[in-house]
């Protein structure tokens, strides 16, 4: 992809998601997508960096954190369709629904563990299901 074809497909994210809601994080005004969406259930953020066809996705409850790296070929339109469907009734109770529904999108999504974890492939939604992993404050 060009430089101008990743800025065209940064803008367009970024002005997708603000039309359903989003609000811009770090990033905003530079070359990357940094948004994050606020339901009754929890956070959702949306990130993207240029040259990478990866949409990282988080969602976070008050006991409850999904961190993914969802591939995509050559346009996230169909994922980012899926969230912002989903975008305000995001639950842990929805998420086996949403998480088997993004594995039929793409079927190259990561968890993203902790910081000395590897990441691990999610398969199935049983996979999906445990990528949202209690958060243990101390």
């Amino acid at each position: 992809m060009t430089t101008s074809e990743q800025r065209d497909l940064i803008d367009d994210i970024q002005s997708r998601l603000e039309s359903h809601g989003w609000q811009p994080q770090g990033g905003e005004g530079w070359r990357w997508v940094d948004h994050t969406y606020q339901n009754a259930d929890g956070t959702l953020r949306i990130r993207y960096l240029p040259n990478v066809d990866v949409i990282r996705f988080d969602f976070e409850s008050e006991e409850h954190l999904a961190q993914l790296s969802i591939a995509f070929d050559e346009s996230p339109d169909r994922i980012l369709d899926l969230i912002t469907a989903d975008q305000s009734s995001l639950s842990e109770a929805t998420w086996p629904d949403f998480i088997a529904a993004m594995i039929d999108l793409s079927p190259r999504i990561l968890s993203v563990t902790d910081e000395d974890g590897d990441d691990e492939v999610i398969a199935d939604p049983d996979d999906g299901v445990a990528a949202l992993r209690e958060i243990e404050w101390e």
